[in-house]
């Protein structure tokens, strides 16, 4: 290749490296103290960025001196190529409770996608622009509109989290103006040979330094997510590091299903009538229990509530995520099995059926909660009344159990409060400051005070004499740890640490310090009412637990279960293997802008399997929820027993459900 375009060549790909480069560092706090692995795997990451920017770099400036039919043509491809890319993405964004059934989604899709072809054509006619324009003052317009372009895609990819899979798709066409950017400034000055060289060190220092996935996954997540390497490198970097799991029939024989009466004591007396009222609530933090804020208590009625029942110290959900976590505990299955199930399983409600006079929930008047999944699944044939605040949710339960005490009949209840639940508003009675921190105590607040307000009247009504309470969080809520905000996505303490009381006049007070999860709500539900308890599932009844075990470990998983993929979860009546195949891929295999993972707890230890990565993390939970242990001999011991243990887990999870589905090979 003549030197004289190689020169042009090589400065385009610098400088469309450096622009990733400068995009993926561009948010990185001073005073953050940022490793030079760090440094290394952004460089890394920008290589890969570069190749496809520099493509289409070239492309753009020599359409610019093409004549017209060209520029038109290739405006149009570009329409089609961005309608394209949108029409997969509207369908994740059009993926939401409010829009899942809507009569206009699929309109609404088609407007979204061709909005995304012409925001596609702009960008490309705009690159033209850049390349054509000559005059100095032309193109000092050009290139601040362009800074104030990239800017707007950085704000937006900070604002609506870096991970999630469509705001990632961002990273290129920022990168993209960035390198168009480095490159206007470049050609035809002498910066093109500095340009060239500092991209080369660059580089340099990013294939020394190697991509490593744990790295990606875990070690300074919180930087990257700022960078928006994170969201670029679980997309289309960890998917490759990891092989698919194949099924087999392999294994143990699958023992036949058979209902198993627990014959344990339960210190209740055997004639009486039971009730029981399921008291749950959405995002509630297990730490924030017994927190205190501008010096005073934030949920004194539930700390107060918990002194006077079984409060289980050590208790974790099984999902960050209310469906799968409400499933589990409703079911006694694991994440895993609920998604990979044939068809809907059996609830507490549903096997309770003939044993109890009514069955009636009091639900969110939200969309989520209304969607056709939570009346199929969470509360089959269950009477529900929605209510749009926690207040009208402890009325209408009020009111309801009022009514069956009244006819003298047994129930079973479910109330599901709201508040904690993103998006946090400030309520004028309980005032915490400002901040989201602080509206998300308000609206704890608020729930607390509706917790204590139902509490008094089930004791003073008598209710506790036969009636079984269970509280619980279906997940806790990040409030802005490793930068992010709400749930999903990980299992650190702040996400599946969650509160699980037990309430009856028969039970004395006390702290279990046995380790439980959400998981163990259906068996214990079961066993208090005297029924039969599944012998596929691995829960147990929380009556038949040593209460000073604290080494019974807990499980817990997230993966890439999003949308209309979560929504339409059971639908189906069966799933055929290919079905099984590609849903048993989307709980191994990172996507859509998060890794999946497992975890266990046990005892003082944490152990977090990042599966994309296939990296482990643990965690002192003594020293603190979020106490990543130096690599030291009680670190390599721990890790090395938490994640044997996990994999016979996981190895038994994938037995049940392939006994369940009676895979092929």
């Amino acid at each position: 290749m003549p030197r004289r375009q190689l020169a042009p060549i090589l400065t385009l790909w610098a400088s469309a490296y450096l622009g990733c480069v400068l995009f993926l560092l561009a948010d990185l706090s001073p005073q953050e103290s940022v490793p030079t692995a760090l440094l290394g795997e952004l460089s890394w990451l920008a290589l890969m960025g570069s190749i496809p920017t520099t493509l289409v770099l070239g492309a753009a400036f020599r359409a610019a001196h093409s004549p017209r039919a060209v520029i038109a043509a290739s405006t149009v491809a570009m329409i089609v190529f961005g309608a394209g890319i949108g029409w997969e993405h509207t369908d994740f964004l059009l993926a939401g409770p409010q829009w899942t059934g809507h009569p206009q989604r699929q309109l609404v899709r088609v407007a979204m996608a061709s909005g995304f072809g012409l925001l596609a054509a702009a960008g490309w006619l705009w690159l033209i622009l850049g390349a054509r324009t000559r005059d100095r003052r032309w193109t000092a317009a050009w290139m601040t509109f362009t800074v104030i372009a990239v800017w707007l895609l950085m704000a937006t990819i900070v604002r609506y989290r870096a991970y999630d899979y469509s705001m990632a798709q961002l990273v290129f066409p920022a990168g993209l103006l960035s390198g168009a950017l480095v490159y206007r400034m470049a050609r035809g000055s002498r910066l093109g040979l500095i340009i060239l060289g500092a991209a080369a060190a660059c580089l340099l220092f990013g294939l020394g330094s190697r991509l490593e996935p744990a790295f990606v996954a875990t070690g300074k997540r919180e930087v990257m997510v700022h960078s928006r390497a994170g969201a670029l490198a679980t997309l289309y970097v960890l998917p490759h590091f990891r092989r698919e799991d194949s099924w087999s029939a392999a294994g143990k024989a699958c023992p036949k299903p058979r209902p198993v009466m627990e014959g344990s004591s339960i210190g209740i007396e055997p004639n009486r009538r039971r009730n029981v009222i399921i008291v749950t609530v959405d995002a509630l933090r297990k730490d924030v229990v017994g927190m205190q804020a501008d010096g005073r208590p934030v949920m004194p009625e539930l700390a107060q509530l918990a002194k006077a029942g079984v409060s289980f110290a050590s208790a974790t959900s099984t999902y960050p995520a209310t469906l799968f976590a409400m499933g589990s505990a409703f079911t006694g299955l694991s994440p895993a099995e609920l998604y990979l199930s044939p068809g809907l399983p059996d609830t507490i409600f549903t096997r309770s059926r003939a044993q109890v006079d009514r069955q009636f929930a009091v639900l969110p008047d939200v969309s989520w909660f209304r969607l056709p999944i939570v009346g199929e699944f969470l509360a089959s044939a269950v009477e529900t009344e929605f209510a749009g605040t926690d207040s009208a949710a402890t009325n209408a339960l009020i009111a309801r159990l009022r009514a069956a005490r009244a006819d003298d009949a047994s129930v079973m209840a479910w109330v599901h409060y709201y508040a904690p639940h993103h998006r946090y508003r400030y309520h004028r009675d309980f005032p915490f400051g400002k901040g989201r921190k602080n509206a998300y105590l308000s609206e704890v607040a608020y729930f607390d005070r509706e917790l204590g307000r139902l509490m008094r009247y089930l004791s003073d009504e008598g209710w506790l004499e036969d009636t079984l309470v269970v509280f619980f969080s279906d997940h806790g809520e990040a409030l802005g740890e490793q930068s992010y905000w709400g749930h999903h996505v990980y299992l650190n303490g702040w996400m599946i640490d969650v509160p699980l009381v037990l309430w009856h006049a028969s039970l004395s007070s006390s702290e279990p310090r046995v380790g439980v999860s959400l998981a163990d709500v259906a068996p214990t539900v079961l066993h208090f009412l005297g029924l039969p308890i599944p012998s596929d599932i691995a829960a147990k009844s929380l009556f038949t637990l040593d209460p000073n075990l604290p080494d019974r470990p807990s499980f817990s998983e997230a993966f890439p279960v999003r949308g209309r993929e979560l929504f339409d979860s059971f639908r189906l009546s069966a799933l055929d293997d290919a079905s099984i195949r590609a849903r048993l891929r989307g709980i191994r295999v990172a996507s859509k802008g998060y890794e999946p993972k497992g975890a266990i707890t046990r005892g003082r230890y944490r152990l977090i399997h990042h599966r994309g990565a296939d990296t482990t993390l643990v965690y002192d939970l003594e020293a603190g929820p979020n106490q990543h242990l130096d690599d030291g001999t009680a670190s390599r011991e721990a890790s090395k027993l938490l994640q044997s243990e996990l994999e016979r887990w996981e190895q038994e999870q994938m037995q049940r459900i392939q006994c369940r589905l009676q895979l092929s090979e």
